[in-house]
């Protein structure tokens, strides 16, 4: 209204003047000087009018981003304890040939050549004087190899082919300990696959052998891998249970690596719960004593996951620190995968930070690894990660590419969980070009993939993006409402206070777009309590601008 009544005035300001030069008076010239500074001071006004109004609808399209932001950064948590396979050394027995090729292989692992160090365990497949039990060992390393280098398909072959051997080997304690790591490490396969049930079978049987023969470590190693299933299917309380039991075992028989492993891993299922200050305990306990053994990897991880959480609390300088002092020890012991992941995150934090170019060189350097050593799924995940940030620079289409090359490989390698998050970027993709309809398929898509694998968290987050298509598409703001309600419900259900939290924000925000002022103000307050109360940074600035605003208009 105020647009129409600065340009009625500038107008009249100008008609006025235009009178005036047909009709004389004795102060023409004083009046058309008044005409010229009215009509100066209308422009004026509507043009600053104008940009106010576009910066509101600017300030009002970045209040609705939140849960699309917090889909997009699905792909961070890199590196972790998580899914690593189970090996059978002592199969390989004492021969001194095969022990040679051990030898050689595990330096050749060292140095990320997995397929070299295939080539060492082929040959004791078919040395001459190698046993069934030898072939199980061979095989199960094998197996982890391909694992390492995401070739699920090689890696299960290798694994059945040595549940198929075991069969053969005479001593019961020595068959079923490799039974036990064969079935682990299909369910770790099952798991990236996205088929949890199925997952959870492999792990339950291989649970239950480990207490069978009374192999400690196995059991415990299995109580983590059940309890990363639970997690990825958002039962995040089960899933704590089962890594604290795992946690109790490696302390009763002095497993170090396993006890720092474990608590690395209760840290992530309190970071999944939004507990960020919990989650950080952990993870210093756990560095703590990878520093005690002089485990390297495992310090290099716990203190990238330290700065995940320094990230998530909105801390970026602190996060960069942990992140730069991991990336240096990865660079020192060789470990390429995790300098991949932490370049990877680096280049997330100076996304956040708004510094792209620089994050584009990390993304780009974390792909080149990971393209050298094969690792497929962390590829994919940087192509993902590229596409992020060109969309961020605004180049959309540059963005689509790289998101799309990203969803390739996920479908290439089975990886349901990695492509359903890079539909659902490339549904924001989208959304960002004004193609709302092309954006709803994509995060349908999404959600579709989410619930057939279980998980939970994407769910939520899937439901959430879909809410906010229809928030765009103008005057749906009920249907947006009821997709964010139900997003808000599995958020609260499995527990992720960071996912309720921005989830009761974009409530909030319909409402008030709907001009429910005082059911806005207090979805948006509840939000900002679990802010506070978890001391999360990231979003609250968004969050208290719509509070202060709505304020101000009551």
């Amino acid at each position: 209204m105020s647009l129409i009544f600065d340009f009625i005035i500038a107008a009249g300001a100008v008609f006025l003047g235009v009178y005036l030069a047909i009709v004389s008076s004795p102060n023409k010239l004083i009046i058309w000087i008044s005409c010229g500074i009215i009509f100066i001071s209308g422009v004026c006004k509507l043009a600053i009018n104008i940009r106010e109004r576009k910066k509101r609808k600017k300030k009002e399209k970045k209040d609705e981003t939140k849960e699309e932001y917090y889909q997009i950064k699905a792909e961070r948590r890199e590196l972790v304890d998580r899914d690593l396979p189970m090996e059978y050394i002592d199969g390989l027995g004492d021969h001194p040939e095969l022990q040679h090729y051990l030898n050689s292989a595990e330096k050749l692992e060292d140095e990320n050549k997995y397929n070299e160090a295939i080539e060492e365990y082929k040959k004791c497949l078919s040395h001459p004087r190698a046993t069934n039990e030898n072939k199980v060992a061979a095989n199960i390393l094998m197996g982890n190899c391909y694992y390492n280098i995401s070739q699920l398909t090689e890696a299960e072959d290798n694994y059945r082919q040595a549940l198929i051997i075991s069969k053969k080997v005479k001593d019961k304690n020595e068959r079923l300990k490799g039974k036990a790591s064969g079935l682990g490490n299909i369910g770790l396969i099952n798991k990236d696959k996205g088929e949890l049930d199925e997952a959870l079978k492999y792990h339950k049987d291989a649970l239950k052998i480990g207490r069978e023969i009374g192999y400690k470590q196995g059991e415990a190693n299995q109580l983590c891998n059940i309890g990363f299933i639970y997690s990825a299917k958002g039962e995040l309380d089960k899933a704590l249970k089962y890594l604290e039991d795992a946690f109790k075992i490696y302390r009763e028989i002095g497993y170090k690596q396993g006890e720092a492993s474990a608590l690395g891993n209760i840290g992530l299922i309190y970071s999944d719960k939004g507990e960020l200050d919990e989650a950080l305990k952990y993870h210093k306990d756990a560095l703590k004593i990878h520093r005690e053994i002089g485990y390297k990897q495992g310090e290099a991880n716990q203190l990238g996951n330290i700065g995940l959480i320094y990230s998530d609390k909105g801390e970026l300088d602190e996060a960069l620190k942990y992140h730069k002092d991991a990336l240096k020890i990865c660079k020192e012991i060789g470990y390429k995968q995790g300098e991949a992941s932490d370049l990877g995150n680096i280049g997330l934090i100076n996304k956040d930070k708004g510094e792209l170019d620089e994050a584009l060189k990390y993304h780009k350097d974390a792909l080149k690894i990971c393209m050298e050593i094969g690792h497929k799924q962390g590829g994919a995940n940087q192509l993902g990660n590229i596409g992020i940030i060109y969309s961020a620079k605004g180049e959309l289409d540059k963005a689509l590419k790289y998101l799309e090359d990203g969803l390739k490989i996920h479908r290439e390698i089975g990886y349901k969980q990695g492509e359903a998050n890079q539909l659902g970027n490339i549904g924001l993709i989208y959304k960002d070009k004004g193609a709302l309809d092309e954006a709803l398929k994509y995060h349908k898509d999404a959600l579709k993939i989410h619930r057939e694998i279980g998980y939970k968290q994407g769910e939520a987050s899937g439901l959430g993006n879909i809410g906010l298509i229809y928030r765009a598409k103008g005057g749906e703001l009920d249907e947006a409402l009821k997709y964010l309600e139900d997003a808000l419900k599995i958020h609260r259900e499995i527990g992720y206070k960071q996912g309720e939290a921005y989830g009761l924000g974009n409530i909030g925000l319909i409402y008030r777009a709907k001009g429910e002022l005082d059911e806005a103000l207090k979805y948006l307050e509840d939000a900002l309590k679990i802010l506070d109360k978890y001391n999360i940074q990231y979003g609250r600035d968004i969050i208290q601008r719509a509070v202060g605003d709505i304020k101000k208009q009551k």
